[in-house]
């Protein structure tokens, strides 16, 4: 719970200025690393983002991911490995700075599942946070580098080109 607390108060920090941007929609693709809090290799995970920006700089925000590439965990030292993947759905309200670099902050609720491969797996809703820096690289194209708190467990470094109409 401290781990949430501390990164809510970022994102509300990064709230702090105003903003003067143009409303519009966005769609963009994502991908990183899912850090998770297990003995093995972490899942990359790639999707897509959808969005909308008000004059104001505070927004909306839809994200899919799903494993790209499967994590693989190893429940004891010297066991069987299982591969898995790695599923999130979320929707976040979120706040950019004005200019052509910009933080973001993100906060939302979001459901991650969790796929042992053969066995199933966990899986769990909550609210997410996350801050995050971007530039933009053409008129209507940004990258965004962020991190999101998912879970407990569960953090995602990521990566996102959006293009905005």
């Amino acid at each position: 719970m401290k781990h949430s607390f501390k990164t809510l108060v970022i994102a509300l920090s990064l709230m702090g200025s105003v903003a003067a941007q143009a409303e519009e929609a966005y769609i963009g693709g994502v991908a990183g690393l899912v850090d998770i809090n297990v003995s093995g290799d972490n899942p990359l995970n790639g999707g897509v983002r959808v969005g909308y920006i008000w004059n104001s700089g505070f927004g909306i925000e839809a994200e899919l991911t799903d494993s790209l590439v499967e994590g693989e965990q190893s429940p004891r030292p010297y066991g069987d490995r299982f591969d898995y993947s790695f599923e999130t759905q979320a929707l976040y309200v979120t706040y950019r700075t004005q200019g052509d670099v910009y933080f973001k902050g993100r906060l939302g609720y979001s459901h991650e599942e969790m796929d042992v491969k053969y066995l199933g797996g966990p899986s769990e809703s909550g609210v997410s946070a996350g801050v995050g820096a971007g530039f933009k690289l053409a008129k209507n194209v940004d990258f965004e580098a962020e991190y999101t708190f998912l879970d407990s467990d569960v953090d995602y470094w990521s990566g996102s080109l959006i293009y905005r109409f």
